[in-house]
């Protein structure tokens, strides 16, 4: 008996489809919250940490593990704001237009 220690062509889009619809969610679920809550207030690197955080343990509540990795694609895609002058509902239209290439 074989033991599959890497997953087919197949496991691996499968896998990949269902990370890049969590990730398209995420980052929209994080715009819609931006957009419609102190739109108006400059927008911070801890409150982009905070809102990455926030969306994946929401999308995934019972699953630590799967949380922390859409966390880290979340923080990947989400842009910096270090340096920058933008507000919330501002910074929702740049997630917006991420969650379009994501």
């Amino acid at each position: 008996m074989t033991h599959r220690t890497h997953p087919t062509q197949q496991d691996e889009a499968l896998r990949q489809a269902r990370q890049d619809e969590a990730i398209r969610d995420g980052l929209r679920a994080i715009a819609d919250k931006l957009a419609h809550r102190k739109p108006g207030h400059l927008m911070t690197t801890s409150q982009r940490l905070a809102c990455a955080l926030t969306a994946s343990d929401d999308i995934h509540p019972n699953d630590a593990v799967a949380a922390e990795e859409l966390e880290r694609q979340l923080l990947r895609r989400m842009p910096f704001v270090d340096g920058n002058v933008v507000t919330r509902g501002e910074y929702a239209l740049w997630l917006r237009k991420t969650s379009w290439g994501a």
